[in-house]
């Protein structure tokens, strides 16, 4: 393994524990702001971070290219991903993810996202021509296995929220096989610049629309404040930059292999500073899920030795 690959799974495993400790975050801030709203902020936020780091860096960058030769400079053919990555990948499916949090609760929304190494798997398949062996087949029967014991054997959930979150898997998870050509070519940094600008764009008609609708119950304490900045900056602005990062240095489904890592951050979080309850139903469900998604990382490392 390569040294930068060890520096791709070592910010990936950062990313995972960072999104983990999102959804904890986001059930403080959802509790005084309508969830769209708390997008935009949060998109704002993280653009005006990147933008300055931006700044920063490109200080280094001659002829339109980074250290690495990766093109700096958005062509035509750059824009393509950056309007997927943007529109569809942060404004709808981090904004369904947000709903799903807010009816759901942190940890169940979390696990049912842990659900992505299953559906990037299958997506880089058809779209990058990755290979879906006998292992990874067997890595995924568990991981469902383990969301029918979560959800289908009289566990407290919402509806609506799993169906939120389930829908929010799909588009990132195929956001992040369709874009993963570009972030090879392109330096990851630019073009997550300008994919979180696209969708602070596109949330502020609905961000406009439910403030004006909600406005008496809106509240901008400290708490918010803080979870704001940190929601931007850090799960947004630096973790966004990690993920893109991983998938342009490592295949689409090595990167979704490490998606055990936030369940088990966001567990915690919520077990200890929300007391949600965590049944057998749901500690066997993670088990699985778990133990799945590990089936296929060990393959993974077994097949590059």
């Amino acid at each position: 393994m390569s040294s930068s690959e060890k520096r791709a799974y070592l910010g990936l495993v950062l990313v995972f524990v960072i999104w983990g400790s999102l959804y904890v975050v986001s059930m403080v801030v959802l509790e005084s702001l309508p969830a769209f709203l708390v997008m935009f902020f949060r998109f704002a936020i993280a653009f005006l971070t990147l933008s300055l780091i931006v700044k920063v860096r490109s200080r280094n960058w001659a002829g339109g290219v980074n250290e690495q030769g990766k093109k700096t400079r958005l062509d035509r053919e750059a824009w393509k991903y950056v309007w997927i990555m943007g529109a569809f990948g942060y404004a709808v499916s981090v904004g369904v993810q947000l709903l799903g949090t807010k009816f759901a609760g942190s940890s169940m929304a979390s696990l049912i996202n842990s659900l992505n190494p299953v559906t990037i798997s299958l997506m880089a398949v058809p779209v990058l021509h990755e290979k879906l062996t006998g292992n990874k087949i067997a890595g995924i029967g568990m991981a469902v296995f383990g969301v029918y014991l979560i959800l289908g054997t009289g566990g407290q959930t919402s509806l609506p929220g799993v169906l939120l979150s389930l829908a929010s898997v799909f588009g990132w998870s195929m956001v992040s096989v369709l874009t993963r050509r570009g972030l090879s070519v392109y330096e990851p940094l630019v073009i997550t610049r300008a994919a979180v600008g696209i969708a602070a764009i596109c949330e502020i008609p609905i961000a406009a629309a439910e403030y004006f609708v909600s406005q008496p119950a809106v509240s901008f304490s400290l708490p918010v404040i803080l979870g704001l900045l940190y929601l931007g900056i850090v799960c947004t602005g630096l973790a966004y930059i990690l993920w893109n990062q991983g998938l342009a240095a490592l295949p689409a489904s090595n990167c979704s292999a490490l998606y055990p890592v936030q369940p088990l951050t966001s567990t915690v979080m919520g077990v200890l500073f929300f007391k949600e309850s965590v049944g057998l139903p749901f500690a066997l469900g993670t088990a699985c899920i778990i133990a799945g998604e590990l089936v296929c990382l060990l393959y993974k490392s077994r097949e590059k030795e």
